[in-house]
C-alpha cells in the first residue's frame, strides 16, 4: 500500500483512480468466479474468491485513506461532496461482488443446466453496464487533466447516457431471470431459491451502481 500512498501528495484522483481498478478487479472476477461455481471446480472457486476479497479490501483501504487525506477547505475541480458520493457507490460495487461471493459459499446450491445458462445471460447483461461505466470513470484522471473542458466531457456524457440504457436492460432481465427463478422450484428446495433470489437481486444491484456511478460523474462535470 505504500505506493498508493505516495499519490495523496498529487491529487486525491490518483488515489481515486487506484480505487477504481481495485474495484473494477472485483467486477471482472464475477463471471469467472460463476462459472467455476457451475463448473463444480472448487479450487478455481477459492482461488477467485480469494482474489475478490483481497481487491475489496484494498479498495476500503485506499477509500479511507481518500476520506482522511482531503480535508474540508481544500481545493478540488469538483464539489467535495460530490466525490465522496462517487466514491462511496464506486466502493459499493466491490462491496456488492464480496457479498454475492459470501452468499455462494453458504450452502452447496442446487442449479439446473436451464438456470446456469439464464445466470450467465443475466450476468453478460450486467456486466455490459459495469463495462460501460469502467470506461466512463476513466476518463475522470484525464478530465482533472484537462481542468474539466473539452471535448472529452461530451464523450465522457454520451458514456453515461449508455450505461444508464444498459442499467434498464439489466432490469428488465433480471426480472424476467426472478420470474423463471420459480419455475424450477421443483428441483431447489426453499432455501435455494431464497439464496439464489438475494444472489441475482446483488448481480443486478452492480447494474444500478454502475448507472448511480455515472450520475454522479454527470454531477460533478456539469455542475
Amino acid at each position: 500500500m505504500s505506493n498508493i500512498l505516495s499519490l495523496f501528495a498529487k491529487s486525491p484522483f490518483e488515489p481515486l483512480y487506484e480505487h477504481h481498478l481495485r474495484v473494477q478487479e472485483c467486477v471482472n472476477l464475477v463471471k469467472p468466479l460463476f462459472n467455476s461455481l457451475f463448473e463444480g471446480n472448487h479450487e478455481e472457486f477459492k482461488r477467485i474468491s480469494t482474489q475478490i476479497y483481497k481487491a475489496e479490501n484494498e479498495a476500503d483501504q485506499i477509500k479511507n485513506q481518500i476520506r482522511n487525506t482531503v480535508p474540508k477547505g481544500v481545493f478540488l475541480p469538483v464539489n467535495r461532496e460530490d466525490l465522496f458520493r462517487f466514491l462511496k457507490i464506486q466502493d459499493d460495487m466491490a462491496d456488492c461482488v464480496e457479498d454475492i461471493t459470501v452468499l455462494l459459499t453458504m450452502k452447496e446450491l442446487v442449479f439446473t443446466p436451464e438456470f446456469v445458462q439464464e445466470v450467465m445471460s443475466f450476468i453478460d447483461v450486467v456486466l455490459t453496464a459495469c463495462h460501460l461505466a469502467d470506461l466512463a470513470n476513466k476518463n475522470l484522471r484525464t478530465l482533472v487533466n484537462a481542468a474539466f473542458k473539452g471535448q472529452e466531457i461530451q464523450e465522457v456524457l454520451n458514456l453515461v447516457d449508455q450505461v444508464e440504457k444498459a442499467e434498464r436492460e439489466g432490469d428488465k432481465a433480471g426480472h424476467a431471470l426472478a420470474h423463471n427463478l420459480f419455475t424450477h422450484e421443483d428441483v431447489m428446495k426453499a432455501s435455494d431459491l431464497i439464496l439464489w433470489f438475494r444472489i441475482l437481486d446483488l448481480i443486478g444491484d452492480l447494474a444500478d451502481y454502475s448507472a448511480k456511478t455515472g450520475e454522479w460523474l454527470r454531477t460533478m462535470l456539469i455542475r
